[in-house]
């Protein structure tokens, strides 16, 4: 809004004054606009904990692999309690997609990337050719294994992690004396296959019987 000058408004203001009384017409009366609702503010969603404490503990920078990761929190249970858990562990988790594991016959690998302290920092590679229920159970299988590294916080090294899975796991027969595997994940990867499959099937027959009902 634009200010006038002082002195135009005092002169405007002299000339209402000197104005005679049967000049002056008196204007309409108005009803006051009615007083507009005061509106409270919805109170904020509570905060969740994993932002409190640093933001989210698994990541990614991958499309693909974030889309999978959303589809498998959705359908599988398991995975979902796999990624409640860790979200409350002192670690950070990066997903991504490593191209070369096709040729090694791998469908994913986790690797120890370094120790800030309060926070140990993880990744899990997965292989990219492969259907994608496959990639979200290996998602799951990896994630078990964070899970397992959360519950040894003596682990701060690759040379500790090598030492844990001596001592928990069976070395990998894909990755002969570089690598080691866990019952437990495995049938991790076992299970959530088999939840996204039944929810699959239950789909189709739920489909099937709409279908069925509307042709009657």
């Amino acid at each position: 809004m634009m200010r006038l000058p002082a002195l135009l408004c005092a002169s405007g203001l002299a000339g209402l004054l000197i104005a005679p009384v049967a000049a002056q017409t008196s204007l309409p009366s108005r009803t006051p606009a009615p007083e507009s609702p005061v509106v409270t503010p919805d109170a904020a969603p509570p905060v969740p904990e994993w932002w409190k404490n640093g933001g989210p503990r698994v990541r990614t920078a991958d499309d693909r692999i974030a889309r999978l990761y959303r589809i498998g929190l959705e359908r599988s249970n398991l995975l979902r309690e796999i990624a409640d858990k860790i979200d409350t562990g002192k670690v950070v988790v990066y997903l991504g997609l490593d191209p070369t594991m096709k040729t090694r016959g791998l469908a994913g690998r986790l690797i120890f990337t370094g120790d800030a302290g309060a926070y140990r920092y993880l990744r899990v590679l997965i292989n990219p050719d492969m259907p994608s229920e496959q990639i979200i159970a290996s998602i799951a299988h990896e994630l078990h294994h964070v899970l397992e590294i959360i519950a040894h916080p003596q682990v701060r090294s690759e040379s500790d992690l090598v030492t844990l899975y001596k001592r928990i796991g069976r070395e990998s027969r894909a990755m002969a004396g570089s690598g080691w595997e866990t019952d437990a994940a495995q049938q991790v990867g076992y299970d959530v296959r088999r939840e996204l499959h039944l929810g699959r099937a239950d789909t189709v027959a739920r489909r099937q019987a709409e279908r069925r009902g509307a042709i009657r």
